[in-house]
């Protein structure tokens, strides 16, 4: 293997380690917070919100 090989497993690795170290303590937080989890952004994202969506409405006749 080359250094640069070794160098992006390194970084693929820390990555990965990083993002199950982020899921485990957001895990951790809500089980030890209580039952209802707090929203703590005011930002809304689009799973948030309502899918009215309707292909076939006949809107366009």
């Amino acid at each position: 293997m080359e250094k640069k090989d070794i160098i992006i497993l390194v970084v693929v690795f820390a990555t990965i380690g990083f993002s199950l170290y982020r899921k485990y303590m957001k895990k951790k937080n809500e089980s030890s917070s209580g039952s209802t989890p707090r929203k703590k952004s005011g930002r809304s994202s689009l799973k948030d919100q309502a899918d009215d969506y309707e292909p076939y409405s006949g809107g366009n006749s």
